[in-house]
């Protein structure tokens, strides 16, 4: 799948998708917005070759710089948002089951932010920053602080928030807040990230799918509910055949031979 502001390149098992407008700071157009990239998870969710994703930008400058202002600014006064607009462009908002990396390989503010906040696991560069402009330019880009608000120090965020353009956190400082698992050297960052999506890769797609469906619930549920889901998640996926699979392969000394996922 190969659009002019989104790539999309598949190799043994892992999507790698990329924000293509490199000489808008990889800035998301209302289209892209509006249908390109929530029409993008879908796809992949029915692509039965594809078992782990990736999203990065193009170039060495951003991830997404979030939406594109110049568009926005050519609107009437008049224009209204509904408030709903980032809800279906992440993977997790459409209920994407497969593991998600996001790879930041430069700056990412306003929207770009939520494909962050959304990660199964984002890794950085080290010249890697990123803010919320929101209040600076008028506007309101709440999605990823309000997703963060679950495991990010709240002061930090709502600092974040209010500060605006001004307020520009470090690769090095996201990870010490926990909005990133990992910072790397730039050249390294897709190689690290392809590493680390075939290591996913390599594991039962179906235990790895409700793996990530527990960890997710358990932060939209709270400690106990989510407690509650996961045993019977577990015991939902208990007599799977990868569960005695994976032992009897471990004690054989051979790779494990999983069953493919039924969507």
């Amino acid at each position: 799948m190969v659009e002019d502001t989104i790539l999309v390149e598949k190799s043994e098992g892992i999507a790698t998708v990329t924000f293509n407008r490199p000489e808008r700071l990889n800035a998301l157009t209302s289209e892209m917005m509006g249908q390109t990239i929530p029409n993008l998870w879908p796809a992949l969710q029915e692509d039965k070759e594809v078992k782990v994703v990736i999203l990065t930008g193009a170039g060495d400058r951003a991830f997404s710089s979030g939406m594109d202002v110049k568009e926005a600014a050519q609107r009437s006064p008049q224009y209204r948002s509904t408030g709903r607009g980032n809800l279906g462009l992440t993977p997790r908002a459409q209920n994407f089951t497969k593991p998600f990396i996001a790879a930041v390989n430069g700056l990412c503010g306003g929207v770009g932010l939520a494909f962050i906040a959304d990660a199964d696991i984002a890794i950085a560069a080290e010249h890697a920053y990123i803010f919320n402009p929101g209040v600076t330019i008028g506007q309101l880009a709440m999605y990823a602080p309000v997703t963060w608000a679950q495991w990010v120090p709240f002061q930090s965020l709502m600092r974040m928030v209010l500060v605006g353009n001004q307020e520009q956190i470090t690769a090095q400082r996201a990870q010490e807040l926990g909005m990133v698992t990992e910072v790397v050297p730039s050249d390294e960052l897709l190689p690290r990230a392809r590493e680390i999506a075939a290591m996913i890769a390599n594991n039962s797609p179906t235990a790895v799918r409700y793996a990530k469906r527990i960890m997710w619930d358990t932060l939209d549920r709270g400690l106990q509910e989510g407690l509650a889901q996961a045993q019977h998640l577990m015991g939902d996926y208990s007599g799977h055949p990868d569960s005695s699979e994976g032992p009897r392969a471990l004690v054989e000394k051979r790779k494990p031979e999983w069953t493919a996922v039924d969507d």
